[in-house]
This record gives C-alpha cells, sequence and structure tokens, in this order.
C-alpha cells in the first residue's frame, strides 16, 4: 500500500478552492450566517473532501438499502495496515470496536472502568470534551496541567505523581495533544506509562490527530506502543475523521487489545451508543486504503499555512504563536494583549476564533487552519488591523 501512495501525487491548488459552505447547514458557518466573520474555530477543515471517497460514497448510494451495516473485514484490514505501515504499530483486527465518536469512546471508558468517588486525570489546556465525558455524579477530575519544557508543552511528571491518590483510576490523554499541537516522545509516554502502572490507572489515549504530524522532525508513537507493558490498561482512540475531514459522518474505533475490557467495553456500548452508519464505514475505509496522496499533500499544505501565520503573528505586537508539530489548530498566547474577553474582540473584528478558556487557559486562543491560503491570508488581516486598533 506505501508503494501505491509513494507512486501518486495530488496537486495542492484543490486545497486553495474556497467554495461556500452556505445551504449546508455548516455548524462552523452558520454561527456566523448573518454577520461578517470568518469562522476558525471548530475543527473542521474547509476543504473539499479527497475525490477517491467522494467516489465510494458515490457507488454506495447506487445500493437503495442502508440498514444496519456491520464494520467489514477489509475495513479492519485496512485499518491494521495502516497502523503498521505509517506507526510500526502491530494490532489485531480483533481488537478493533466501532464507535461513532472519540468522545463517545471516552465517555464509554469513564462509565466502564472508573468507580464511584473516583478521580480522572486530565492535563489543561486540553479540548474541552476531556473536561465533561465523565460522569461528574460519580467521578470528579483531577486537573495536573502540563508545563512548559524547552519552550514545548509537555507532562510535569512531578507534579502528576504528586497528586495521585487512592482514587486515581484513569488518565485521559490526547496525543498528539489538542490543543497545543504537541508530539509526544517515546520516552514521555513510557514515563506516564509507568505512572499509571505505580497506581493502578487506566489510560484512554485520544490519537485522532495521529495523521496530522506536520513537523518533519517530529513522529507519533501510539502510547500503547510505547508501553507495551502497561498495553492491557491501555484503550486508544482513533478516527479517520479528522485526517480526511469526515466529522460529519459519525465514525472512530477504539483499540482495546485486552479482552476482558475489550467485552466490558463492548458491553457498556449496548442499547446506548448506536452503529457506525454505512456510510461513514465505506468513507473510512476509502480514506484509509486511498486517501495516502492527498493527505501527504494536505500536510505539506498545513506545514504551509502554519508558517504564514508564524509570519504574520511575529508581526502582531502582544500576540505568541506557540510551537506546534500537529494538528490543524494553532495555539496563540494573546495574555499581553491584556483583554477582559480576546475571543470576543476578535470576532467583532470578523475573526471566529475558539476562546482558550473552554481548553483551560483563558488568554489564549486557537486558530484553525486547515483552510484555503485565501482565507487564512484575510483573516490573519483582519486579526492585524484589530492588534493594530489596540496600540
Amino acid at each position: 500500500m506505501k508503494d501505491k501512495i509513494a507512486s501518486q501525487e495530488v496537486d495542492k491548488s484543490v486545497f486553495d478552492q474556497w467554495d461556500s459552505r452556505q445551504q449546508t447547514n455548516s455548524m462552523k458557518w452558520d454561527r456566523y450566517a448573518d454577520k461578517e466573520v470568518i469562522p476558525m474555530w471548530v475543527a473542521d477543515m474547509d476543504f473539499r473532501m479527497a475525490e477517491p471517497i467522494q467516489k465510494a460514497l458515490e457507488s454506495r448510494l447506487q445500493h437503495p438499502f442502508y440498514g444496519y451495516t456491520l464494520p467489514p473485514d477489509s475495513l479492519r484490514e485496512a485499518i491494521v495496515n495502516h497502523l503498521k505501515t505509517e506507526h510500526d504499530w502491530r494490532i489485531e483486527a480483533d481488537w478493533l470496536v466501532f464507535i461513532p465518536g472519540v468522545v463517545t469512546g471516552m465517555a464509554v471508558c469513564c462509565r466502564t472502568f472508573c468507580e464511584d468517588n473516583d478521580e480522572i486525570m486530565v492535563n489543561p489546556p486540553i479540548y474541552h470534551h476531556f473536561y465533561n465525558s465523565h460522569d461528574d455524579k460519580r467521578q470528579t477530575l483531577l486537573k495536573v496541567p502540563l508545563h512548559k519544557q524547552d519552550n514545548r508543552w509537555t507532562y510535569d511528571l512531578q507534579s502528576m505523581r504528586a497528586n495521585c491518590t487512592d482514587k486515581t483510576s484513569m488518565i485521559l490523554m490526547c496525543s498528539p495533544q489538542n490543543p497545543t499541537g504537541t508530539v509526544f516522545t517515546r520516552e514521555e509516554l513510557r514515563a506516564v506509562g509507568e505512572l499509571c502502572e505505580e497506581h493502578n490507572m487506566t489510560i484512554v489515549s485520544d490519537e485522532i490527530h495521529c495523521d496530522l504530524v506536520i513537523d518533519g522532525k517530529a513522529k507519533h508513537v501510539p502510547t500503547a506502543l510505547a508501553c507495551p507493558e502497561q498495553s492491557d490498561r491501555i484503550i486508544t482512540l482513533m478516527s479517520a475523521s479528522k485526517t480526511w475531514n469526515l466529522a460529519g459522518l459519525n465514525t472512530s474505533f477504539a483499540i482495546i487489545p485486552n479482552a476482558e475490557r475489550r467485552q466490558q467495553f463492548q458491553q457498556a456500548c449496548v442499547s446506548v451508543v448506536p452503529m457506525v452508519s454505512p456510510l461513514a464505514l465505506t468513507a473510512s475505509e476509502a480514506a484509509i486504503v486511498e486517501g495516502g496522496p492527498w493527505r501527504h499533500a494536505l500536510l505539506q499544505y498545513l506545514n504551509e499555512n502554519y508558517e504564514r501565520i508564524r509570519i504574520a503573528v511575529d508581526n502582531m505586537p502582544g500576540l505568541k504563536l506557540e510551537p506546534l508539530q500537529a494538528t490543524y489548530l494553532a495555539w496563540i498566547d494573546a495574555t499581553e494583549l491584556g483583554l477582559e474577553n480576546t475571543q470576543a474582540y476578535f470576532e467583532e473584528h470578523g475573526v471566529g476564533l475558539s476562546s482558550g478558556e473552554q481548553f483551560g487557559q483563558s488568554q489564549f486562543l486557537r486558530l484553525n487552519f486547515a483552510c484555503p491560503q485565501a482565507m487564512l491570508d484575510e483573516s490573519l488581516d483582519r486579526m492585524r488591523k484589530a492588534v493594530a486598533l489596540l496600540t
């Protein structure tokens, strides 16, 4: 499969097309339907779907039945091959459990593997669903912030160890990290795994951005691969949705090596979690099997977009762009602007960014740069003008 991908190319100009998303009920764009605001918030790309995925869906639509559909063996095989080829991780097909979304997977894990009064560790700043996936009537969150080390966000192992108690039963990890964009090293992941073994903690690793590493010097290492001794306590959550822009189709999968935990997870889903739709399964398989050339072109385009942001923000006094290794979500420190509501200020000036408050750092902003460069440039120009009014 790797040779097939390498032999094909996708022209990067396909990402330059700025298509209207009016009349599509887009959550991203309808937020500002009556305003002159460019939405740069939710993690939803403004790129057309890869052609092989579009064709696969069109072909599936020719069949007039859309009943309950089981994940095909060919999809399981595609995922196994992809993880082996791209991440050197060898898994078994029967470790896979298909679910509608990664957030769903986190919620199932919290309700399956945690007892009443347990603590669940999270490491802010982090994707906001990490704060509300648990049952807050049964468990509490233990928030141990990441820290900056060598100008890079990573785990504060000393603080994590000091804050663990006999009630700390789970850690919810985000790797690569959202919103900081950190790609954790094998050594960093191993250290977390060893800590969790010491305290008998379940590890839930959200790796939805694993195929969106834009820093050529970094390489994603699955947590379960970095921590083979702890693999029985690890549930990995992945999806094709972020990489290939399939979020609205609602599909992801859990990778659970331990048979007992896998059975418990599956049982917890019964009558609560819906089956994945047939179109979502079709799109996922097409993405993984045939979407490689599109992804490689995408990564180059995203890297160029990030560089445009770096140059622009360097010339905006009061803003600081954090280094980023993965995702298409820029993390920007706006502390020096001294604004009471930074997100609202930029929104008033035509750019809809995500507020850092929902991730745990109120003075930060998150900017989604998975968009045509013309859209990005216009947004950055509006931000520049907004900052200039403060000086």
